[in-house]
């Protein structure tokens, strides 16, 4: 994950890709920033958005956002709501990234 990372570029994020469709859960381990955290289902509808806080200062862990999709995608903070993304719209992905 994104654990150790200072930063990300404006319009970088990481896509974490699960096996199959299923509800998961996330925590920020020792993050240095802010994130979004987005849920997109096996047909790339985004189905949950957390606009999610690093750990409490003092602490390794955050809260858990838990979410269901096949695929996650962790952006800066605030991108979704910059960018217009939400809940019910459509995500492209590559096919490699597709099972």
């Amino acid at each position: 994950g994104l654990s150790d990372t200072e930063s990300l570029g404006p319009d970088e994020g990481m896509l974490f890709v699960h096996d199959r469709e299923s509800h998961h859960a996330y925590v920020m381990r020792e993050m240095a920033f802010d994130i979004d955290i987005i849920f997109i289902d096996s047909d790339g509808i985004i189905t949950t958005i957390h606009h999610a806080s690093k750990p409490p200062e003092g602490e390794s862990y955050s809260e858990r956002y838990g979410g269901r999709g096949k695929y996650v995608l962790e952006v800066n903070r605030g991108w979704t709501n910059r960018t217009g993304v939400g809940v019910g719209d459509t995500v492209e992905l590559p096919d490699s990234s597709v099972s």
